[in-house]
């Protein structure tokens, strides 16, 4: 009589073996906290001879608190790098990701900071840096369109369109840009912008925000995550906060696991992703290099927006 295995395999159609893993072993660094970072860096030793494919991303630009009316755009994400060189047992790899500031300060908080790692091999010994992402703008504003207000402080984009409307971009003269440095590839970090459709900033419904995801996250040139924000409902129960839960719907598709859509919540008993409160400007919600998200304050109702990405470097060892 045959066995439960052969009979299974006589049944079985297609094939159960994956191909297309990556060889070799993964190593991962990111610290993914609120407030520390790894103490003096970090260090890693292969543990034979063997090739390391080295891959390094800034953090996100934060986005910025808004008190009152108005809102803003995206922060950018990190730069990118990429090195591939052979070690033996003697060689290391060392560094320090880049910390994502906090998203607190009004209208501007500042820039990403950078990932950096040094490293020695058989032949040689060499840097790489990835800047962090520049922080998103907010700006308050009870009459005129928001695009009006970004048009005017010399901020690039499209439009008009009917004199109040069209896309925004995180990119104006004089702007700090997420270069990366030392690799065999180097990627600028991607640009976050807004599409304001509506002529009014407290109709935040027809506001389009496309916040960005680094080089090799996803796609080698990046992507965009669009959500809007909205007003109402059990998932928000008003305008402040909207944009997180938006946006994990949106990252579900864009990383193929569709894991999860909007998370259930109630405001009134403080268990949403609330944007009044403080600690919603310091929990690094994000994946890695990723740029921050805009506010979306109520009138009279502050909102943080969202903290960007960690920085992080990934190890793909490869052993001779």
């Amino acid at each position: 009589m045959p066995g439960l295995k052969s009979i299974i395999s006589s049944r079985v159609q297609y094939s159960v073996t994956e191909n297309n893993l990556e060889t070799g072993v993964i190593y991962a660094f990111c610290p993914g906290t609120m407030y520390t970072q790894y103490c003096n860096g970090f260090c890693w030793k292969p543990p034979a001879s063997g090739c390391v494919h080295l891959e390094i991303w800034g953090a996100g630009g934060p986005g910025a608190r808004m008190c009152c009316c108005g809102g803003g755009i995206p922060g950018n994400a990190g730069g990118y790098a990429r090195k591939s060189f052979l070690v033996t047992t003697t060689n290391y790899v060392c560094g320090c990701v880049g910390f994502p500031p906090y998203a607190h300060s009004l209208c501007f908080q500042g820039c990403g900071d950078p990932s950096t790692v040094c490293w020695t091999s058989t032949d040689s010994n060499g840097c790489m840096c990835a800047r962090g992402g520049k922080g998103g703008i907010s700006f308050c504003s009870t009459s005129t369109s928001m695009w009006c207000c970004f048009y005017a402080n010399g901020f690039c984009g499209t439009g008009p369109i009917n004199d109040h409307c069209g896309i925004i971009c995180n990119q104006c003269n004089g702007a700090w840009e997420g270069l990366a440095y030392g690799g065999d590839i180097n990627c600028c970090g991607i640009i976050g912008c807004s599409s304001f459709l509506g002529c009014y900033p407290t109709c935040p419904c027809q506001f389009y925000h496309h916040a960005p995801i680094p080089s090799y996250m996803f796609a080698d040139s990046g992507a965009r995550i669009t959500f809007n924000t909205t007003d109402g409902g059990i998932h928000t129960s008003g305008m402040s906060g909207s944009q997180l839960p938006a946006y994990f719907s949106s990252l579900a598709g864009i990383n193929k696991q569709p894991t999860r859509g909007s998370f259930n919540s109630y405001c009134w008993r403080s268990d949403r992703s609330c944007g009044c409160y403080e600690m919603q400007g310091c929990s690094p919600y994000l994946p890695i290099g990723a740029g921050g998200l805009p506010p979306q304050p109520c009138p009279d109702v502050r909102d943080h927006g969202i903290r960007g990405g960690w920085g992080g470097m990934r190890i793909r060892f490869v052993e001779s």
